[in-house]
């Protein structure tokens, strides 16, 4: 076990932590004081204790079916004037990209909106993790079928969520189960099951690898719905030595014999602490967590009320400790200070621009963190996009270094996302921040008051005294009561300090 957190060490600054690591933020100072009266274990539950509709929302699109490009396909495949193959291919990957443009900003809208913030957290980090991108996938649905299993799964159980995985038709597409056959297994899968989900480097053979990919042989996706199916006849049924162990394995064996490994649990202790709490864990407190996965057979939620209710992650150093993420960043600025969610289009510019565009993870490695996340070009972006945020404006061109990029191949840029030329309805502008939803008429006129309910909400982590200073001193000198420019002013400033960086 680790240290669990004593009652007398909660108050409204712990529970700021536990709402920036666990969830975007709050949305109200209200928030952190009701929280600080739960307690520590009543208000890790809140976090915890999820409705079955936020774990299985309903589908956000009306054009996201598995048959949805049927005709259009026909077409293609029917057709015998070149010139029209290539247009008609075109104009599929045309509405591949709007599609999964709106199903990006669905999803951020989610994040801004949901009472189970937890729930889009490890999500998000599941997408990470089997990192999987549309570049290669090329279906909107398939991505949202696997976006649903990360999120059906979020809190369960690790052992069903990686079986489920095996057989999640953009993951068959993406490591290439879909064509593996007993007479030539594709390694691919087995090889990222081990290496990137669950085991790590150094605790498999090239051998395990071969005998790997016999077990998930006959995987195949059903053309009719886009749903899974199992070929027994392209299956390899014979006898296979994996880890040490011989038998008839199939894949769902393959993967509870791989759980049973000590290294695995040490693996997922480590990736879930490095993104809930810092890089850096003692060896000791990995093998205690990596007990406590073990001790639950891999259910996920008591382990993480383990690491939300110890005193370990709400140590000093462990706090406002963490770079956002571009997605963590845009999602907690339109929470925390009631936003609207741009524009899809806007939106995934500008999550491009900032390096983290959902369904698009660069590689079977996903996401680099921390430090990846700043540098002179997407720093200053933050900025200028985060004044347009607040202040509105028109939507943003796309960043001028996609403009840059070679000449398109095959419909794609060089970053792999499809830049599109088919004509778009207009790009709906940013409004400005809706400053009534954020502050009293009373603070307007007071503001010492302002401020310090600003800072409350912006840096609810313990901000610092000279920071609410410095605010202060922007405001200072103006007409009062002050208008609502004057604190969207202030809230832009606030918003491009290098503390509303950190979490």
């Amino acid at each position: 076990m680790l240290t669990p957190l004593p009652a007398s060490a909660w108050d409204q600054d712990a529970a700021a932590h536990l709402v920036l690591r666990a969830g975007f933020g709050p949305r109200s100072a209200d928030e952190l004081e009701a929280l600080a009266i739960l307690g520590p274990e009543r208000a890790v539950e809140t976090f915890l204790s999820v409705p079955a509709e936020d774990q299985d929302p309903p589908v956000p699109l009306p054009d996201l079916t598995p048959d949805h490009f049927s005709a259009l396909e026909a077409q293609i495949r029917s057709s015998a004037d070149p010139l029209e193959k290539r247009e008609l291919q075109k104009q599929k990957r045309q509405e591949a990209h709007f599609q999964i443009e709106e199903l990006t900003r669905w999803w951020i809208e989610r994040m801004v909106q949901t009472p189970s913030p937890l729930v889009e957290k490890m999500a998000f980090f599941w997408h990470g993790h089997f990192a999987t991108s549309m570049e290669k996938v090329g279906s909107p649905y398939k991505m949202w079928k696997q976006n649903q299993t990360f999120r059906r799964y979020a809190l369960g159980s690790f052992r069903d969520l990686v079986k489920a995985v095996s057989r999640d038709p953009a993951m068959l597409v993406w490591l290439d189960l879909n064509g593996s056959r007993k007479e030539r297994p594709n390694e691919n899968f087995a090889r990222e099951l081990m290496e990137l989900f669950t085991l790590g480097e150094g605790h498999y053979s090239e051998q395990d690898v071969k005998e790997s990919a016999r077990a998930f042989t006959g995987y195949r996706i059903n053309p009719a719905d886009q749903s899974f199916r199992f070929m027994p006849g392209q299956f390899d049924g014979g006898p296979k030595t994996f880890l040490g162990q011989t038998g008839t394995w199939d894949g769902d064996q393959v993967i509870d014999i791989i759980l049973n490994q000590p290294a695995c649990a040490r693996f997922l202790a480590a990736k879930l602490w490095s993104f809930f709490v810092n890089d850096s864990p003692a060896p000791d407190l990995i093998d205690r967590l990596a007990g406590e996965l073990h001790r639950n057979n891999f259910e996920l939620r008591p382990v993480l009320r383990v690491i939300f209710r110890s005193a370990e992650f709400y140590a000093d150093a462990c706090r406002n400790s963490q770079i956002k993420s571009p997605v963590q960043w845009i999602a907690q600025t339109c929470r925390t200070i009631s936003l609207q969610v741009p524009d899809a289009e806007v939106l995934s510019n500008a999550l491009r621009q900032l390096g983290q565009l959902p369904f698009y993870p660069p590689n079977v490695k996903g996401w680099e963190n921390g430090t990846a996340w700043i540098n002179t070009a997407t720093l200053g972006f933050r900025y200028a996009f985060g004044r347009q945020l607040v202040l509105g404006r028109l939507a943003p061109k796309p960043p001028e270094f996609m403009m840059q990029l070679p000449p398109m191949v095959g419909g794609q840029s060089g970053m792999g996302v499809v830049v599109s030329s088919q004509p778009r309805p207009a790009v709906r502008p940013i409004a400005p921040l809706d400053v009534t939803a954020l502050v009293t008429r009373q603070e307007h006129a007071e503001p010492a008051a302002l401020v310090k309910d600003l800072c409350r909400r912006l840096f609810p982590d313990r901000p610092p005294a000279p920071l609410e200073e410095q605010c202060l001193g922007l405001v200072a000198g103006k007409p009062l009561p002050l208008s609502d420019q004057a604190i969207r002013e202030l809230v832009a400033l606030m918003v491009a300090t290098p503390n509303f960086q950190l979490c």
